[in-house]
């Protein structure tokens, strides 16, 4: 074998070793980060909030909503009712006043609010079903027939001060969405004595 033959496959030598090496550090470190079988790494991840109790959440529900206003807008199906394809109507103000919530079985509450339709002004016990989405409230009315107003069912979702939703009445083959926020008293007046930026 010549000098620059040997030369050559001393190289060829060296580079490949130096080839293997690599790739046995990089393995190593590959091994070191990832995950174990069937998870994430948890140096990372970061911690889930903890979800008051039932307890607790209803407590906050019922003392949110006694005494409460909610202010907002409501929009309703046009052409076609709930099987068309047309746009809602532009919204119109909401308004809704609640004297008194309770809970009267399991996941069954009576909600008291001021109904002002036409002529008449009537305070209308409204019971309903109060189910959860971890800290969330969502109120549930199926079919319920309500003097003055008519048959209607809902979905209305409560949090942090907010509640938003949806109702129709089936029967008549229309219905909409709703939004707004949800304000006590003490709060409307506090607001009131905060001067206006100037």
């Amino acid at each position: 074998m010549t000098r620059n033959k040997r030369r050559q496959a001393v190289m060829v030598g060296m580079t490949s070793a130096g080839i293997l090496l690599t790739a046995t550090v990089l393995a190593q470190d590959a091994a070191k980060t990832a995950p174990p079988p069937g998870g994430t790494v948890s140096s990372t991840a970061t911690p889930k909030p903890a979800v008051p109790s039932r307890a607790e959440l209803e407590k906050q529900f019922e003392n949110e909503l006694t005494g409460a206003t909610l202010s907002g807008v409501w929009q309703m199906t046009g052409e076609g009712g709930l099987t068309g394809k047309g746009a809602l109507t532009q919204p119109k103000p909401d308004h809704y006043s609640i004297s008194k919530v309770s809970k009267t079985g399991d996941d069954d509450w009576l909600i008291t609010a001021r109904i002002q339709y036409a002529e008449f002004d009537v305070n209308i016990p409204v019971p309903v079903r109060v189910i959860w989405a971890e800290d969330t409230a969502i109120i549930t009315l199926n079919d319920l027939t309500m003097p003055l107003l008519g048959t209607y069912s809902a979905r209305v979702m409560i949090h942090h001060g907010f509640y938003s939703g949806v109702w129709y009445c089936g029967g008549k083959n229309y219905g909409g969405v709703m939004q707004g926020r949800i304000t006590k008293k003490a709060n409307e007046a506090e607001v009131e004595k905060k001067p206006s930026p100037e």
